[in-house]
């Protein structure tokens, strides 16, 4: 790697204190996540507006291997996000994420609904509909939707997945996430049923504040 990732969090955080010091009754932002190959951090603020919006930058970086180069130049994207519904049973929002260096961007309009929450498993819908430009200036239009069946005796949740893009193949997953304790998360996916199922089983870190 080009950078670490303190370095990288650094980059991405400090232009940004400014903002949430100004922010009176706002939130700092801080997400990482990820495993021993690869780290996303995420950093804004929230501000107190209808709507909640939150703005800031992230980046990611991926560790090299004897078949991947790794991440040389952290890219730098700008995110946004406002809620349509918030309080509501099936809260929605929108976001924008830009690419500083590519000029990619993406728009995407996200749902969440519960299906049943009652007892020691929850069932609920994530929807999400996405449409912008690729690296390359091609435009793209992607709609996802996950089924999650969180079982709460044992921790552990269950997701089935769909993606259809303009771009790819349709897609689909079988995920199976057990928490092991606070932030870390053990994790074995079914990828690509529809076509060559193949198996991965990883652990991975997320924290947010």
């Amino acid at each position: 790697m080009a950078r670490s990732p303190l370095a990288t969090w650094l980059l991405i955080a400090l232009p940004l204190w400014p903002w949430a010091a100004a922010a009176e009754e706002g939130a700092f932002v801080w997400n990482a996540t990820g495993s021993a190959d690869d780290l996303g951090i995420r950093t804004g603020v929230a501000l107190d507006m209808p709507g909640r919006p939150r703005l800031g930058a992230e980046s990611n970086l991926r560790r090299a291997t004897s078949t991947n180069s790794g991440t040389t130049h952290p890219p730098m994207r700008l995110w946004g996000e406002v809620d349509l519904r918030k309080t509501a049973p099936n809260p929605a929002s929108v976001g924008l994420t830009v690419d500083l260096v590519s000029g990619a961007a993406r728009a995407a309009l996200r749902q969440h609904r519960a299906l049943v929450d009652e007892g020691p498993a929850t069932l609920s819908l994530d929807r999400a509909l996405e449409a912008g430009r690729r690296h390359d200036g091609g435009a793209v239009f992607v709609a996802r939707q996950d089924l999650r069946l969180f079982l709460g005796g044992i921790d552990t949740i269950v997701t089935g997945g769909v993606v259809m893009d303009s771009a790819a193949p349709f897609h689909a997953e079988l995920a199976f996430e057990k928490r092991l304790r606070p932030g870390i998360k053990l994790r074995a996916v079914i990828s690509d049923i529809a076509h060559e199922p193949a198996a991965r089983l990883d652990a991975r870190f997320e924290r947010k504040w």
